[in-house]
């Protein structure tokens, strides 16, 4: 690379952002710029710092997931490439950020090891996952026409996962609606479609489920 790589970092997590920090801080040619916890936060930062690259984690404060953020940025800065770091199970989620608009996916368990290849894969104009990620996705493509058993979890739309996630966090529809900012009704709309998608009988079913998957994701 010719010049510095200029990196923003939204995450809601202090701790990631310094690590993320002091491990690119080795990197002669890698720079953050600026860093937000939140998307409000890093909308802003982006039109501060112009960066060359937008590193973000998928669970943001304010009630804006990183799917959203991801779709939003790159609808505005169409050449902008970002990288989702996340906590969640790439196999749920690293599929949904590359069509969203993202260039990669990472785990903050691989982050050490990986995340600088990550970085200069993307900024070279490629697409990173994991080895692992992309076998699977080989093998989804290669037995298209076949049936997969496939999670219920899957069949989920961006804005249902983020709802089942929040329901699993313990918090109530209206908290949810208020962090989602959208209409209660909305959120009972939601839940309603989970249950059926997710074959539960009932809302306690529902909270159960939620609150197993969140443990176990």
């Amino acid at each position: 690379m010719n010049k510095d790589t200029r990196i923003l970092v939204i995450d809601d997590h202090p701790i990631v952002r310094d690590g993320l920090e002091h491990l690119l801080r080795r990197e002669s040619d890698l720079l953050i710029c600026g860093q937000a916890e939140d998307a409000e936060a890093g909308l802003i930062a982006l039109e501060e710092t112009s960066p060359d690259l937008v590193v973000l984690d998928i669970s943001l404060q304010d009630g804006i997931s990183g799917l959203e953020l991801t779709k939003f940025i790159t609808e505005k800065y169409p050449e902008l490439p970002i990288l989702v770091l996340s906590m969640h199970d790439e196999a749920l989620y690293a599929e949904r950020v590359i069509r969203s608009g993202a260039r990669g996916y990472i785990m903050k368990q691989e982050m050490t090891g990986t995340i600088v290849d990550a970085i200069r894969m993307v900024m070279e104009g490629r697409v990173y996952l994991s080895e692992r990620m992309k076998a699977r996705l080989i093998d989804e493509k290669i037995h298209q026409n076949t049936k997969r058993v496939q999670n219920p979890v899957e069949r989920l739309s961006n804005r249902e996962l983020e709802v089942l996630r929040l329901i699993g966090q313990g918090i109530k529809t209206s908290e949810i609606a208020k962090k989602l900012q959208v209409a209660t009704k909305t959120i009972d709309t939601h839940r309603y479609r989970l249950k059926n998608k997710l074959n539960l009988e009932s809302g306690a079913e529902l909270v159960k489920f939620a609150v197993e998957w969140n443990n176990n994701n």
